[in-house]
């Protein structure tokens, strides 16, 4: 059974940055040392992949889209590295 939300680590991080998962400390409980490095590769990938899409300065919408997506990824950045920090094992 895998430990991703979602069943990989890419459909995980697909679905943090549409916001369908809100990412906490909890999130990451039941993942091993092992499966962070998986998860990092797919959440560095990913927030390269959105912050190389150009949205048109006149399209707010896409443009407030696209910042979201990056900030949530961002955040689950944040949040694993903090995890990692204060729960080494």
């Amino acid at each position: 059974m895998s430990v991703y939300i979602g069943g990989s680590a890419a459909a995980m991080v697909r679905d943090i940055a549409e916001g369908y998962i809100i990412v906490s400390e909890h999130t990451f409980k039941k993942f091993q040392e092992t499966d962070f490095p998986t998860f990092l590769f797919e959440l560095d990938k990913l927030i390269r992949e959105v912050r190389g899409t150009a949205a048109a300065a006149i399209d707010l919408d896409a443009v407030q889209r696209r910042n979201r997506k990056i900030q949530r990824l961002s955040q689950a950045l944040m949040i694993v590295n903090n995890y990692r920090a204060r729960f080494k094992r």
